[in-house]
């Protein structure tokens, strides 16, 4: 009994040396440090940008990099939906943090929970354009008679909401004397036109420029045959609970980014020559717009 004592003795005060050594070693090490800190993940929030079909991503490339070339802390990524209605669910859902959208879609952003960070103004005009084959026999809107029409739908404002009450306005009966053929993009529908699958179709101003701008041999086929007149431009939208910080970064940025070249670049890939200043109230006359469309567009086939 007395033995195993003496060797439990022994035992402990072999702990206490040892964990007095590498207490004083610590101690040493200890003169010198300096702690180091990770990143503060919080401050590199990804935000999600979102756009109407695929064919606006690569448009919104530039721009969405101008973005993130000159904002730290955060990192915006593109977000494209398959189609616009897609696009339309998500952004009513809230799932987008930045969105591009139409003067329609502004209307409702207050109540989605975004605010309207600016508005674009185009290169030419925020019109919808009804486009014919150059070879065509369509020269007046008569013509378009039992013609089957290649649109991307509604809410899209200026490739197929302004184009419908322009014809109805002028004499055609859209809900009736037109068939509807429904494409995810007005890229589709330009080029659907172009392989003579279509023979009439309705797209933006700015779209039509854009698709022509990358393939010009669109036109030798395609031409405008009406524009509709112009509306303001598309507001870009930011959920209300973003930083104040960040949304002052953004909005300095797209305000500004018109006088230099890397931004002038970035616009000019949209279609746009630059963002200006707006808020809910550069949109009420699209309320007027809707009760006049809803009044005239009885019938829309679906999808």
């Amino acid at each position: 009994m007395r033995r195993k004592v003496l060797v439990f003795r022994r035992l402990f005060l072999r702990g206490i040396i040892c964990m007095s050594v590498i207490c004083n070693s610590c101690k040493g090490e200890n003169k010198n440090y300096e702690p180091t800190y990770s990143v503060d993940t919080l401050q590199n929030k990804t935000l999600l940008y979102g756009v109407p079909t695929q064919a606006h991503y690569g448009m919104h490339a530039a721009f969405v990099k101008y973005l993130n070339d000159h904002i730290s802390a955060i990192h915006i990524r593109t977000v494209a939906s398959s189609n616009f209605s897609a696009y339309v669910d998500k952004l009513n859902g809230r799932f987008f943090d930045v969105a591009l959208a139409n003067g329609v879609l502004a209307l409702d952003s207050t109540r989605l929970g975004y605010s309207i960070l600016g508005t674009s103004v185009e290169e030419e005009a925020n019109a919808g354009v009804i486009l014919v084959h150059k070879d065509s026999s369509i020269n007046h809107i008569s013509d378009l008679k039992d013609k089957t029409v290649a649109t991307t739908g509604s809410p899209a404002l200026g490739g197929h909401m302004l184009p419908m009450l322009y014809l109805f306005k002028n004499g055609l009966n859209v809900n009736k004397e037109i068939k509807l053929k429904y494409f995810e993009s007005f890229e589709s529908v330009i080029l659907n036109m172009y392989l003579g699958k279509c023979s009439v179709g309705f797209s933006t101003l700015n779209g039509w420029n854009t698709v022509v701008k990358k393939r010009p041999e669109i036109a030798s086929k395609v031409a405008i045959r009406w524009t509709t007149p112009a509306v303001v431009g598309n507001p870009l939208l930011i959920r209300n609970n973003i930083g104040e910080d960040t949304v002052g970064k953004i909005k300095n940025l797209i305000f500004t980014m018109h006088l230099n070249e890397g931004g002038r670049k970035a616009l000019a890939d949209l279609g746009y020559r630059k963002f200006v200043p707006a808020d809910s109230n550069t949109y009420k006359p699209f309320r007027e717009f809707l009760k006049e469309y809803h009044a005239s567009i009885i019938i829309e086939p679906k999808k």
